[in-house]
């Protein structure tokens, strides 16, 4: 027993002294001033497993932007990717806008914004437009519901196949009559349904598309010109073609309804003019970036989401994030403002790349070019 006790200290030891010693590394980082060249590092340990068709990644560090594409089909800046949960920063950016523009207020209610259109439960009725925007509304993901919508009309084993185009406005609406799997507000809860609502309630008081919105609003102040839910017909001849993580060729995600969650499609360039703008400050919505970037009282931010754990480790405690995936397409888009620093990476492949964006971030925080 008491070997065993010395064993089971001794590894414990090792392992503290091991762990102590890894985060002094990462830590303390010498600036090798090679920032490209350790962008290409961190692509080549991600892709040991089979690099993806399509891989574009924006480095954007003090005044200096650098794009690079990866893969068999020579992707470049401009090829276009969904990106999936990445457009729930731009949901959110539209909130604030109108916010600011006195359309609406942070802590309007569905009561007061729908409540004379639509039934709505006594849950519902309180929720704010602001607990949609931090995921502290207390929607679930998606709710069973309409999950069972979706697969008695395409089948348990086709759930992944263009769900949200099997959605109709009038059943994300109906939900809010009886919303069951519903918590308490307050605690953060990450709802697709929630960001998707969001987007319809800006539509409803705006009486405009949020396509409209978000081109009046936003895109054309940034000159994002490639971003948008419906695919041009020259967009569509630089959409990268997606795949499942298994390799499959899988069809894009449309959306009848819920597209504040998820529907838009850009490149890298038109992402990086998000970024660059949240970071320069030098455009007329650096009030409404401001506003997303920072931490309310109970820990979050609109849109954005905060470092946790794996950022922290890595020495990103200064980093906002959101990252995204659907049936054949990933996104990852960081900011850290402290160092001046943004990242966007985009896949045609449904494999997770927060941490490739993670370990991105890093190298552009702590490397010049």
């Amino acid at each position: 027993m008491k070997l065993l006790l010395v064993i089971t200290f001794i590894i414990v030891l090792l392992a503290l002294v091991g762990g102590s010693y890894f985060k002094h590394r990462i830590d303390n980082i010498v600036d090798k001033r090679n920032l490209r060249d350790s962008i290409d590092s961190e692509v080549d340990k991600f892709s040991k497993n089979g690099l993806h068709d399509s891989l574009v990644l924006g480095v954007y560090k003090n005044g200096v932007t650098f794009f690079k594409g990866y893969g068999k089909s020579n992707p470049d800046s401009s090829t276009i990717f969904q990106i999936a949960s990445v457009s729930k920063l731009f949901t959110s950016s539209l909130l604030v806008i109108l916010c600011e523009e006195g359309v609406l207020e942070m802590e309007s209610t569905l009561e007061e914004l729908i409540g004379d259109k639509y039934v709505l439960s006594p849950e519902a009725k309180q929720v704010t437009v602001y607990q949609l925007a931090t995921h502290t509304s207390g929607f679930p993901k998606v709710p069973r519901v309409l999950m069972d919508i979706v697969e008695n009309k395409v089948g348990k084993d086709n759930l992944l196949d263009n769900p949200y185009s099997h959605i109709e406005l009038d059943d994300v609406i109906n939900y809010l009559a009886n919303p069951e799997g519903k918590q308490k507000p307050g605690k953060f809860e990450y709802s697709n349904y929630g960001m998707g609502l969001l987007g319809h309630i800006l539509e409803i008081v705006t009486q405009k598309s949020l396509e409209t919105l978000a081109k009046e609003k936003l895109f054309l102040n940034l000159n994002m010109m490639e971003t948008s839910i419906k695919l041009t017909p020259e967009m569509k001849q630089r959409l990268a073609q997606g795949y499942t993580a298994n390799g499959e060729e899988a069809q894009l995600w449309t959306a009848n309804a819920l597209g504040g969650a998820g529907a838009f499609n850009s490149s890298a360039s038109d992402l990086m003019k998000f970024v660059i703008a949240n970071i320069d400050g030098r455009t007329g919505l650096s009030s409404v970036f401001e506003s997303m970037q920072k931490a309310s009282d109970n820990g979050r931010s609109i849109g954005w989401m905060r470092p946790g754990f794996i950022e922290r480790f890595f020495g990103n405690k200064t980093t906002i994030w959101h990252n995204g995936m659907v049936g054949g397409y990933a996104s990852y888009m960081a900011l850290d403002l402290q160092s001046n620093s943004g990242v966007v990476v985009l896949s045609n492949k449904a494999v997770d790349l927060t941490i490739l964006g993670i370990m991105l971030v890093r190298q552009a925080r702590t490397q010049s070019w």
